[in-house]
């Protein structure tokens, strides 16, 4: 299993599920259709929930992996399960004394769901990473060996392909971006191995962010648990508007947070990886930064959103215009930008090498200018190349302002040059910047403002807005009630407040 902090209240953690290898056995498998014929609907009035289950469990397999434990003689590590985790004492137990030689194989199980009759299969990349072999397990408890097309780990999605002996019961992609919240939903999939299980919930939120340069998960409370990653969610149409991925729980289990890559982003990831094996995403070459509702205002963009364009990176697709540092971009394509993570979005999902209008405010004037986004060739390897995503370069270095985070209140983003020239902090103050404070926030009610920085927490200092989330879900784990954080005011000045660990 693997677990990822999450960007919401901190007392909770947020579980990526590959099972744990070898741990959970095979799923448990319902009889195949021929077809499957979605039913038309909009409310649970309109269908029966027995009859669209019925429709659509056959289109739903089990994907199980084993990863060879290597040659007899060679030693294989254990893996790195962070301290304090779920499930953290059934890894150990299931390692106990592996750390010698072996050969054994090690498994996994997770869900998937075929878009194609000729058998092409979506899934987590989670669900099949580092594996040799894939195995998928359709309805009926036919077995067929998968091959892998493509995997984009921004998104976590995955396409495999079977070679099946007759045409196999395929499901088609709703449009995510019609869904409301408060809409009824269904997920199947296999958790814990059980096979075939349905759920039905709601969407309780849309356009979530964890950690994903790309992230605009769907929220539901629709049951997902351990091995449901990379099962479908379906709208009442019979429709999959989302792809389950994880889930917001302190022990492992359901508790109602489930998060679905929203159709939206992941049908035309999935094209590009059945067509390339890979993804072809567009960059600008630019780092973008986060301005106040105040601070656009003040600079002409009246109650519309913006994002600034921090710095310009030398040799990419911006260097030498139309661009320039300290412009307001209020819109990409006709899609209106609300904050740093639209931006790289529209443009990693828009087309390449063609000019694309981007509305913007410079030195107060409002224009329209086209800017031609082109093909990011390799973001492991290309220096900044993901600069409008706020993600880390190859080198390990944030790419500034780096994705901001909410805690108590306060967002926080990165220190970095143009941050200390918006809130004119001291060169030698070094942390966390504090972008904005919600008024009445526990970070409001201790003084916190737009501009100070946070230098320690708990004693230990600290440079990310992930550290700062990390240190506080780490002291909430060790049952700490409250915790210390330095603070500098833009001069230097420091100071101590409290913040109740809640």
């Amino acid at each position: 299993m693997t677990t990822v902090e999450h960007t919401f209240p901190v007392r909770r953690f947020l579980a990526r599920y590959v099972v744990g290898a070898g741990v959970y056995a095979a799923a448990a498998v319902l009889p195949l259709a021929a077809v499957v014929a979605p039913v038309r609907a909009q409310t649970l009035s309109d269908v029966s929930v027995a009859d669209m289950a019925e429709g659509l469990l056959d289109s739903v397999v089990n994907i199980s992996i084993s990863e060879d434990g290597g040659p007899s003689g060679e030693t294989r590590p254990l893996p790195d399960v962070p301290e304090g985790q779920p499930f953290e004492d059934l890894f150990e137990d299931f390692f106990e004394g592996e750390e010698g030689p072996h050969s054994r194989e090690i498994s996994s199980l997770g869900s998937g769901f075929i878009i194609d009759p000729d058998g092409i299969i979506v899934t987590n990349n989670h669900v099949i990473d580092n594996a040799d072999t894939i195995e998928v397990t359709l309805a009926d408890g036919t077995t067929l060996d998968a091959t892998l097309l493509g995997v984009d780990d921004k998104t976590d999605l995955a396409v495999l392909k079977v070679e099946p002996d007759e045409p196999l019961p395929a499901v088609r992609f709703g449009d995510s971006r019609k869904v409301r919240i408060g809409e009824w939903v269904m997920a199947i999939g296999n958790p814990f191995g059980l096979g075939g299980s349905v759920t039905l919930g709601i969407v309780s939120a849309r356009g979530r962010e964890l950690d994903g340069p790309y992230d605009n998960f769907i929220q539901t409370d629709a049951a997902i648990n351990k091995g449901n990653s990379g099962g479908p969610l379906f709208n009442m149409d019979g429709e999959v508007i989302g792809i389950n991925t994880a889930i917001l729980s302190p022990s492992g289990g359901s508790i109602g947070i489930g998060f679905s890559v929203p159709s939206e982003l992941a049908e035309n990831v999935i094209d590009q990886l059945v067509e390339f094996g890979r993804t072809r995403r567009g960059w600008l070459g630019i780092r973008v930064m986060e301005v106040s509702d105040a601070m656009a205002e003040t600079l002409g963009a009246g109650n519309r959103p913006a994002v600034a364009v921090g710095s310009i990176i030398e040799g990419g697709p911006s260097d030498g215009g139309p661009l320039e540092e300290g412009d307001l971009i209020l819109s990409f394509d006709g899609q209106e930008i609300n904050n740093t993570r639209d931006l790289p979005r529209f443009v990693a999902e828009g087309r390449i090498g063609e000019p694309v209008d981007v509305e913007i405010i410079r030195d107060g004037e409002r224009m329209t200018l086209q800017v031609t986004p082109q093909l990011l060739e390799d973001p492991e390897e290309t220096e900044g190349a993901l600069a409008t995503t706020d993600e880390p370069d190859a080198g390990g270095e944030a790419v500034t302002p780096g994705l901001p985070v909410s805690l108590y209140g306060m967002t926080l983003a990165e220190l970095d040059d143009n941050g200390r020239t918006l809130y004119q902090i001291d060169g030698d103050v070094e942390g966390v910047l504090i972008t904005e404070v919600e008024a009445g926030s526990a970070a409001a009610a201790e003084g916190l403002q737009p501009g100070m920085v946070i230098a320690e927490v708990g004693q230990d200092a600290v440079t990310t807005p992930q550290e700062v989330r990390s240190r506080i879900v780490e002291l909430i784990s060790e049952g700490r009630r409250s915790v210390s954080v330095m603070v500098a005011d833009p001069d230097g000045t420091l100071g101590i407040v409290s913040l109740v660990l809640e």
